[in-house]
């Protein structure tokens, strides 16, 4: 019984610094300035770099909007850089029409991610570079607001909201709301430098942080991590500092994971890709307390055999103090980027959340290869 009641209260401390923390973040989020894009008298040269492999079906959909930049075509390149895809990947981004579009391709024996930035990096000598993913649509004030923010708050690197499209079913909004609280996430971890988190599909940076970081010079053995690992690096090593660019109007809109196979297969490539990632103190105590939260309410029947009925207090206290917790932050999110459609779902999508967190946080510690676009990495 006394042990029973010393793991109640255990758990219990857990549902309540997960809270604290979470409102903590939100009071965070407030105070960040919204950042919105405005004519600039001077353009600076950028060139997006946007790695790619087997992109056929969406590769014309994001040189589409690309070329639709509020940007000027003299001051902005775009480098398409293959990946040995098997498809027409490569064949559409020659026939793509803009005038300042490259298209490089992998060399025999080098592939990945890293691999391709690095290429496309050594092509170009413009002062900023940006990158994004095949399968992402900047909107057209993108390269502009990433520029201003860089330029006006004397940044490093800086990255930018990511927003999930999808048809509006539970799958696509559960992943929506995920994606949605990770840029509050994102943005309060740069801002306070309590973890660093950020998204390649909005990502840019000045060339010369780049190059000072020496790229990817140490981690291209890790397949993925292009965003989180620079983020890292470049935090460390400059003097200039990365932050999130708070702004709705350049949220990047990315496809959802087309079924769950490909979603849990997405989601342990990003567990495994932060693991793999140096941790502040900051990411693991905020990691642990939604690992251990999380188990704690799935193992919570548990607590039955020690303390009989008076597990059901625990439960409902534990869940009570994620979903309410969740619930604020998820619709602070959704109120600035104007998804309060998705909270119809929150419910089933808190009690599939609890379950994700657990499995793909466990999943993460053990597992090193997985597939990716028909190859075994790690």
């Amino acid at each position: 019984m006394t042990a029973g009641l010393i793991i109640g209260a255990a758990c219990l401390l857990l549902g309540i610094t997960y809270f604290l923390m979470i409102q903590w973040v939100i009071r965070q989020w407030h105070e960040l300035p919204v950042f919105e894009p405005t004519p600039m008298e001077a353009y600076p040269s950028v060139t997006v770099l946007v790695a790619a492999r087997n992109e056929a079906a969406n590769i014309h959909q994001c040189l589409q909007a690309l070329s639709q930049q509020n940007y000027p075509k003299a001051s902005l390149q775009i480098i398409v850089i293959d990946d040995h895809s098997t498809d027409a990947t490569a064949e559409m981004v020659e026939a793509f029409p803009h005038p300042n579009l490259t298209l490089l391709r992998l060399p025999a024996g080098q592939y990945g991610k890293k691999r391709a930035l690095e290429l496309g990096a050594a092509a170009t000598q413009s002062t900023y570079l940006m990158t994004t993913d095949a399968d992402c649509q900047p909107p057209p004030l993108w390269v502009q607001g990433q520029v201003q923010h860089l330029e006006s708050r004397q940044l490093a690197a800086s990255t930018g909201p990511v927003l999930l499209t999808g048809a509006d079913n539970l799958r696509y909004r559960f992943q929506a709301l995920d994606m949605a609280g990770m840029m509050v996430l994102t943005a309060v971890g740069l801002h306070t430098g309590t973890w660093v988190l950020g998204n390649g599909a909005s990502l840019a940076y000045r060339r010369a942080a780049f190059e000072a970081a020496g790229g990817y010079a140490d981690n291209r053995g890790t397949a993925s991590g292009d965003d989180i690992f620079l983020i890292a690096k470049i935090t460390r090593g400059q003097g200039l500092p990365v932050r999130f660019l708070k702004s709705a109007t350049v949220a990047v809109p990315t496809p959802a994971a087309p079924d769950w196979s490909a979603f849990f297969r997405q989601r342990l490539r990003w567990g495994t890709k932060n693991a793999a990632a140096p941790a502040s103190a900051g990411t693991t105590f905020a990691l642990g307390v939604a690992f251990l939260l999380s188990w704690s309410i799935l193992l919570s029947p548990l607590l039955f055999l020690a303390v009989g009925h008076f597990w059901l207090v625990v439960l409902g206290l534990l869940l009570l103090l994620k979903s309410g917790a969740d619930y604020r932050l998820l619709k602070t999110a959704c109120q600035f980027f104007h998804q309060e459609h998705l909270l119809k779902s929150f419910a089933r999508s808190e009690a599939l959340h609890i379950g994700y967190i657990a499995f793909i946080g466990l999943a993460s510690l053990f597992v090193r290869k997985y597939q990716w676009k028909g190859r075994s990495v790690h």
